[in-house]
């Protein structure tokens, strides 16, 4: 499991317990987690894909 599915898991359970909160506040606050969580994904995921790029550049100029 990457960094990012592990990031979208997280987002997703706070999701559910936003849906599950009785407590205006304490949705809100689960929300506001499973956004923070969601930005992590898609830093990571692009992390992940300069990452792959860089890698697939690295073997390039090594076959040259």
């Amino acid at each position: 499991m990457s960094a990012a599915d592990f990031y979208h898991q997280q987002a997703a359970a706070e999701r559910v317990a936003a849906r599950k909160e009785i407590l205006p506040k304490r949705r809100q606050q689960h929300e506001r987690s499973a956004e923070r969580w969601e930005e992590m994904a898609r830093s990571a995921e692009e992390t992940e894909r300069r990452t792959a790029i860089n890698e697939e550049s690295r073997q390039a100029r090594a076959l040259s």
